[in-house]
């Protein structure tokens, strides 16, 4: 009797069941600052594909709308250009997001950080294929989440007509803001250098016509200086294990449209340049979609080429490489890790 009590108690009050991530379902994310010391919650829009769910779960796509726009017609935008990922749209603070000299100085890092740790717990979605797309004001904050300490679980990174600026990026690394941002202060607050952990996938688009990022970089409209596009991709992809010299010159064009890719790490990291202005063509949304849809990086150190398995080319790219950057711990990699990569 004492047994059966013990199971029917266990029954009734233990843990409650796993949800499924739905079109109505609601995620409330509440936060408070100087601007809204009471709280405030982010509108957050969610679409989930018909259908049955795919092994391990569907993956996730968070949108991040530009400056002055909002979470649900994002979904409309990119339903079609990744039907078999849920889509998960939130709307920040005055319409932004919180980069330097915005209206909003939310916080809005840390709501992404509890976003991702929701959403890997919905039964029916698959954890390690949690992604992040953002336009203009939107792929600013992809970038600022590319490099938060500790890092999100994400596991690829979208940034669409605006790449690194200078806060972000500057005296050879990688920069996060400690807890606040302020056009006042120096790099506007970014203080903490920051390493990237390595076996993510990133992809920038940027358009040298753009009229508000300047391509090639420099001071902007918006009151925040770049990198050049092309510097900008370069520091990504050396993040990621890339030790070569960076590309230059026109790439490969992208069949029927004017955009030019510049490919690191086989396509791990990629820029694609194009004539598009402040905005994507549908080759960029296709291009987005395939990029999206590609599996995660497997974990596989001393893969320095970037070809899926450790051999001579690693090696050699190594030897080649030697010096301040690389050394007797990369080679260890290489040499402790030969063959392909599992």
């Amino acid at each position: 009797m004492t047994c059966l009590t013990l199971l029917l108690t266990f029954s009734f009050f233990g843990d409650p069941p796993v949800e499924s991530l739905e079109n109505n379902t609601s995620i409330e994310i509440t936060q408070s600052w100087p601007q809204e010391p009471a709280g405030w919650t982010y509108p957050i829009a969610v679409s989930v594909p018909d259908g049955e769910v795919p092994a391990g779960g569907f993956p996730v796509c968070i949108l991040l709308h530009g400056n002055g726009g909002t979470g649900s017609p994002m979904l409309n935008q990119f339903r079609t250009v990744l039907p078999g990922h849920a889509l998960v749209a939130p709307t920040g603070y005055l319409n932004s997001w919180n980069i330097c000299a915005e209206g909003s100085d939310a916080p809005d890092w840390d709501m992404l950080r509890t976003l991702v740790e929701r959403l890997a717990k919905y039964e029916n979605v698959n954890p390690g294929r949690l992604q992040l797309l953002g336009i203009s004001n939107g792929a600013a904050l992809v970038n600022t989440a590319f490099v938060l300490d500790p890092p999100l679980p994400v596991e690829a990174y979208v940034a669409v007509v605006s790449h690194f600026n200078v806060a972000q990026y500057h005296e050879g690394s990688f920069h996060r803001p400690e807890t606040e941002t302020d056009p006042d202060q120096t790099w506007c607050g970014y203080s903490s250098s920051v390493t990237p952990p390595a076996n993510r996938r990133y992809l920038s688009m940027s358009n040298v016509n753009d009229g508000v990022i300047p391509y090639d970089g420099g001071a902007s409209p918006v009151g925040v200086t770049f990198l050049a596009a092309t510097d900008a991709i370069y520091r990504v992809a050396q993040s990621q294990g890339f030790t070569g010299d960076p590309l230059s010159g026109a790439q490969p064009q992208v069949p029927g449209e004017p955009i030019w890719e510049y490919i690191y790490l086989d396509g791990q990291v990629t820029h694609l340049r194009g004539l598009a202005q402040h905005g994507m063509t549908p080759g960029h949304e296709t291009y987005a979609g395939v990029f999206l849809n590609r599996d995660p990086i497997q974990d596989c150190a001393g893969d320095a080429d970037g070809d899926g398995e450790v051999g001579f080319g690693d090696l050699t790219t190594v030897l080649a490489s030697w010096g301040s950057v690389v050394g007797m711990d990369d080679l260890l990699k290489v040499l402790g890790n030969w063959g392909p990569c599992l």
